[in-house]
């Protein structure tokens, strides 16, 4: 019973996710093109290098290892290794491109569980903490950029946005650490929800020191540079020049800005904030939305592929696990355990 009504609540949320993001992302993509020769576009597109192309998918792979790494030393779990990592890492990407809500990010967070046999709260904790570091790197990006561009309201709508997300998380972890010190923790679970959240604000109240956290801010700028070479390789291949600095700003821009609720892969929005920070740049409508379109299909497409085809093949091989053991696939969460 209990395990419908979880199911009952993720298809609630996935339902909620399409019926607000839909419709947004359909604004958004009207907004992108309204202003579009897009049969010029289409003849940029068909004329686009492949070469670069497929240089800049091989950079984006290099990007996610970066993330891969930093996330293996946030949740400090050596028993798993790199190449597990970099897996989840691909899977959740996938996750996020098909579904809406970023449920892959939720999803990551069960998958650490269950491979460090950790709970899943204290899995969502350095979940938290790894996205926590990307929006801490692209800020920085960003206001590196704000200097060098106009900056028209929904440009400072976003970097105000971005510190206050900052500012929560640093709250949620003094928040987490007060909790921790206060309250002895409980030997017995009392609830899924309840058990999560004490699980997470754990996680959150570890001490770190400060060589950790830099560590893991070099990694996420390491990331990001990485994404920007790859949107200057995308460039490069339809002939647009775009210079590192320029990179840098259209990095936090996208990827800041697609926190605005949309459908899952982020269509639709994505295209909008591209050509309007390229617009900022000088760039012309029909560039901007033919550069925007193939950087979105250099990624969206080989993570879906990639981290889709992990997924499935897991699940094969746990299943066969499953059927040469005689007994059911193991659905067991950490979370729910009993703990000393």
């Amino acid at each position: 019973m209990s395990g419908d009504k979880r199911f009952s609540g993720v298809e609630r949320r996935v339902l909620v996710g399409l019926l607000v993001g839909l419709p947004v992302s359909a604004a958004f993509l009207w907004l992108a093109v309204r202003n579009a020769d897009l049969d010029a576009v289409r003849r940029t597109l068909a004329d686009a290098d492949a070469r670069f192309v497929i240089l800049a998918v091989a950079t984006f792979a290099c990007m996610y290892a970066f993330q891969a790494v930093r996330w293996r030393r946030v949740a400090r779990s050596p028993q798993v290794g790199f190449p597990r990592f970099y897996e989840m890492v691909l899977s959740g990407l996938a996750c996020n491109n098909v579904l809406p809500a970023r449920l892959g990010d939720l999803l990551r967070a069960r998958w650490l569980g269950l491979e460090a046999r950790m709970p899943a709260g204290r899995g969502f904790g350095t979940v938290v903490l790894d996205r926590g570091c990307d929006v801490a790197a692209l800020f920085i990006f960003l206001l590196a950029g704000l200097g060098a561009v106009a900056s028209p309201k929904w440009l400072v709508a976003i970097a105000v946005v971005s510190g206050a997300t900052l500012l929560g998380l640093i709250m949620a972890v003094f928040l987490a650490r007060r909790y921790t010190s206060r309250r002895q923790r409980e030997r017995r679970s009392r609830g899924l929800v309840r058990v999560l959240l004490r699980d997470a604000a754990e996680a959150l109240a570890e001490p770190i020191g400060r060589s950790r956290p830099a560590g893991w801010i070099a990694l996420s700028v390491g990331a990001w540079t990485m994404w920007a070479v790859a949107a200057m390789l995308v460039a490069r291949s339809l002939d647009v020049e775009l210079g590192l600095v320029d990179a840098i700003f259209v990095a936090a821009v996208l990827n800041l800005g697609v926190a605005i609720p949309s459908s899952p892969g982020f269509v639709g929005t994505y295209e909008w904030l591209g050509v309007a920070s390229l617009g900022l740049l000088g760039l012309a409508s029909e560039d901007a939305l033919a550069f925007t379109v193939l950087l979105h299909a250099t990624w969206y497409i080989p993570t879906t592929l990639a981290g889709g085809s992990a997924l499935g093949v897991r699940a094969v091989v746990r299943l066969r696990r499953s059927r040469r053991r005689g007994q059911p696939v193991a659905l067991r969460d950490p979370a729910t355990d009993e703990r000393a």
